[in-house]
């Protein structure tokens, strides 16, 4: 309690003296608080340092961020883990290659205790940590998906960075899926940084192209014939995805037989003749036919069976007159994972194939004048359909045995290509379309590609 005496008199240097006492009694307060506010912040910083300076921990890199491996194959996975306090303020880094961070069941799920520098894999059941050894140690820590070679994974920080290489090796359980790897860190505030996705990776099987059967044989026109094609992934048949079987002279895909079987979809599918659409897309055993303009498949006929690891699908096709001659046979092959095995060459497969025959030319004979423009309608024939004709040939000359010093023209029916016999019959020239504004000659005769078209049409 303050007491201020004032003087009976003196009543004006009273009023002058009650303003700077106020002010001073104002200016005494604020310090004692001022000073009480500093020493309280003083102790706060002194007893929660760790509250008033820790940043959170982040999480860095998993390299690699991409790629595949197959089943039993060791890979080792760097993580790295960041804090701004300092590595050594990490206390747990965790790394996963899941489908998901939500049930972690049956899952690659592992982490690193730096505080006690022990390594550790979750239970199939994700209800327990098992292991618990040091990086760099003789043991193997392993579930029903994974095994963490101790020995050869490493620990190592620098300055703000943990770097964890996990050394792993995926069990058949875990083959024939991608999956996505995610990191996540807990510091010794308790600072978390949850999952965080970091990549994909993929552990898998490549399929494998077993056997066509027959290898190898005779076919004919018009008459079903089956072929039975094996397919094989060690990450069992369901994880096969497209069966393919191409009967032709090569790997091309043009104007022949190219089927594929979806097994995901059960479909079947015949490419069309100028390899630009699949036609089709029906289940085997129904009742439906696909065809191009060389061959048919029976989708009643055709069947598919799949057991453990292999996948067997019974083509049945019916070969067209126009597919005549020897051709290979090859088997292709890819899985859910994009994974595959290209064309490989299983066994050959012939149509008989029947001569052509010459028709007539129209006019038979006459006469004609230089410089007159003259046209000769030729015709030719194949029981095997005019697709089967490749070279048709026009002499006219004074016997059949020289093809010197006269016309001798050819059309190439699978490159729709003219040419013209030069004077010394030693090369062809030209090699332009029917209907095109080019003039093909030699010293005898010009050939007008525009003014020579052709036409095709199948006899019964």
């Amino acid at each position: 309690m303050l007491y201020l005496l004032l003087p009976r008199h003196g009543g004006r240097k009273a009023k002058k003296l009650m303003p700077r006492l106020i002010n001073r009694i104002t200016a005494l307060k604020f310090n004692l608080w001022r000073r009480k506010l500093l020493f309280l912040g003083a102790l706060f910083f002194c007893l929660f340092p760790c509250l008033a300076f820790a940043a959170l921990p982040t999480v860095g890199s998993v390299n690699p961020s991409s790629g595949s491996v197959a089943p039993n194959i060791a890979k080792t996975f760097t993580c790295n883990y960041s804090d701004t306090d300092g590595w050594a303020n990490l206390k747990e880094a965790y790394f996963l290659v899941s489908t998901g961070t939500s049930a972690l069941a049956n899952s690659v799920y592992l982490y690193y205790d730096q505080n006690t520098n022990l390594l550790y894999s979750r239970d199939d059941a994700n209800s327990a940590w098992l292991g618990g050894y040091a990086p760099g140690s003789s043991y193997t820590i392993e579930n029903s998906q994974v095994k963490l070679n101790c020995a050869a994974s490493t620990v190592s920080g620098t300055t703000n960075t943990l770097t964890v290489k996990f050394n792993l090796t995926f069990k058949s359980a875990y083959s024939g899926k991608s999956y996505s790897t995610y990191l996540r860190v807990v510091d010794d505030a308790a600072g978390v940084v949850n999952w965080v996705k970091k990549g994909s990776y993929t552990v898998n099987n490549k399929p494998t192209i077993g056997t066509i059967l027959p290898a190898s044989g005779t076919g004919q026109k018009d008459v079903a014939q089956t072929f039975i094609a094996s397919y094989s992934d060690a990450d069992g048949w369901e994880n096969l995805k497209e069966t393919r079987f191409l009967i032709n002279t090569s790997t091309a895909t043009t104007n022949c037989f190219y089927v594929y079987y979806n097994q995901n979809t059960n479909k079947l599918f015949l490419r069309n003749d100028a390899n630009t659409a699949w036609l089709g897309g029906y289940a085997p055993g129904s009742a439906n036919t696909i065809e191009n303009s060389y061959a048919k498949l029976d989708c009643a006929a055709t069947s598919t069976n799949g057991s453990g690891t292999s996948m067997t699908v019974n083509w049945s096709v019916v070969f067209k007159a126009s597919f005549t001659g020897t051709k290979n046979t090859y088997l292709y092959v890819t899985d859910d994972t994009g994974a595959y095995a290209g064309f490989t060459k299983v066994g050959t497969w012939t149509l008989p194939n029947q001569a052509p025959t010459v028709g007539t030319v129209t006019p038979s004979f006459g006469a004609s004048i230089p410089n007159q423009t003259f046209y000769f309608t030729t015709t030719y024939n194949d029981p095997d359909g005019w697709q089967n004709i490749q070279y048709p040939y026009i002499l006219i000359n004074t016997s059949s045995t020289s093809f010197t010093n006269c016309f001798y023209a050819d059309y190439n029916q699978n490159t729709n290509k003219l040419y013209l016999r030069n004077d010394a019959n030693t090369a062809w020239l030209g090699g332009y379309a029917p209907g095109s504004n080019y003039t093909i000659e030699n010293s005898y005769v010009k050939l007008n590609c525009s003014q020579t078209p052709y036409q095709a049409q199948a006899i019964a």
